[in-house]
């Protein structure tokens, strides 16, 4: 059970460190200020890379949740589904990053910022049903 409560403490950190470096990665592009590109890239980077440990945390403790509703099955799957998909969507950013200042890497850029923004709130989203919809990790917390 303990990682069961260590997962809904850890994981603001990378999500807020993504979000945020999505947000700074949209509105230096629209200005075309370098720093505010640089401060973006930087929280991308360390969001990723500190979201494995959360999601480590997260794997080990799926065996210690009671899941018994069928709803709260389909949250779960659809919280970890959306899980997976920020860490290729950022994965793939991050080795796009090599190919910036093509029109197509340029583009896929903003797509992928987009789409990894929308993949942190779904993620987020569905976290949150499970903790205060379901009660996970147990409803003595």
């Amino acid at each position: 059970m303990f990682f069961a409560k260590l997962h809904p403490l850890l994981v603001h950190f990378p999500m807020a460190l993504l979000f945020s470096g999505t947000l700074f990665q949209l509105f230096g592009g629209i200005q075309k200020d370098e720093t505010i590109l640089t401060a973006g890239g930087f929280n991308i980077y360390f969001g990723f890379w500190t979201m494995f440990i959360v999601m480590i945390v997260g794997g080990l403790a799926l065996p210690d949740l009671e899941v018994e509703e069928d709803l709260a099955k389909d949250f779960l799957s659809s919280h970890i589904r959306y899980a997976f998909f920020i860490l290729i969507t950022f994965a793939t950013w991050i080795v796009l990053q090599k190919f910036r200042g093509k029109l197509w890497a340029d583009a896929a850029h903003y797509l992928l910022l987009a789409f990894g923004m929308a993949t942190v709130v779904m993620t987020g989203f569905y976290g949150g049903e499970l903790v205060y919809r379901f009660g996970f990790p147990s409803q003595t917390f």
